[in-house]
């Protein structure tokens, strides 16, 4: 499925418009944790993601049958035994009841489940179904991460998503917190969102479904190569101007994109 791959590209190679804007240490959220995957067979899922350099990490209430949580040092993925949403990112929330209460301000929808006198899970979704899950701290874990760079795939850039109309992705998204980081309108409108911990970027008429993990090399044509050596096949490949293969898209067995793309960004 090609999402008209050269200009996405070109897009997030070129220098956004807007100034930089100090990121914000955190939004009404709370502060993201992990992202659930929705997997058929765990182990399957577990093995291709190793081959992209995430590495299994210990997680309290991870069960091998049902939920295994991995790390490239830079993203957190727990892949979940279990028909949901996905992909799904996790927030750690300090107080789920007056969350609740700011979502209902905000004319937010969410579903939730109670715990005793309080909230124990937050779930709603971006207009473009970016899902969102806000969970207290006992149940919920701070999870630590080295911030190295994913051997394999080298610096994660954004979390890229679609919109079809930009301007209503970005004030929900404003809403929640997260600032304007960078943007521009040509060749097409797109704007990057930031909590301080995350980024994400809402690429107006792209197809782009749920979340895809983007990252960026000035080598990743060699990276590339190696993947394909190792027997993984892109869905899509996008050549440089002078025609080497520089650019691909890679799917996991249960649908995730991963965005592999050559430069300094």
């Amino acid at each position: 499925m090609r999402i008209c791959t050269s200009i996405f590209v070109a897009v997030l190679l070129a220098v956004g418009t807007l100034s930089a804007q100090p990121k914000q240490r955190g939004s009404l959220i709370g502060a993201p944790t992990r992202i659930e995957l929705s997997c058929r067979e765990l182990l399957k899922s577990m093995a291709w993601w190793a081959r992209f350099g995430f590495l299994p990490m210990s997680r309290p209430g991870d069960k091998a049958d049902s939920a295994i949580t991995l790390t490239d040092g830079q993203l957190v993925l727990t892949l979940v035994k279990i028909s949901q949403p996905s992909p799904v990112l996790v927030y750690r929330c300090g107080s789920t009841k007056r969350l609740k209460e700011q979502l209902d301000s905000l004319t937010i929808l969410s579903n939730f489940e109670v715990e005793g006198p309080t909230y124990r899970e937050l779930r709603f979704r971006s207009p473009n179904g970016v899902y969102i899950s806000a969970r207290v701290g006992t149940i919920e874990t701070a999870i630590k991460i080295t911030g190295n760079l994913n051997q394999i795939c080298g610096k994660l850039t954004e979390l890229s998503t679609g919109a079809e109309k930009l301007k209503n992705e970005q004030q929900w998204w404003s809403d929640l917190g997260f600032v304007a980081s960078r943007g521009d309108s040509v060749p097409y409108r797109f704007v990057n969102m930031s909590d301080g911990h995350i980024e994400i970027g809402i690429h107006e008429g792209r197809d782009i479904t749920g979340l895809a993990f983007t990252y960026f090399m000035p080598d990743m044509e060699q990276r590339i190569d190696r993947l394909k050596k190792s027997g993984l096949v892109p869905v899509d490949e996008i050549p440089t101007n002078d025609g080497r293969i520089g650019n691909a898209i890679f799917s996991s067995p249960d649908g995730q994109q991963v965005y592999l793309f050559e430069g300094t960004k």
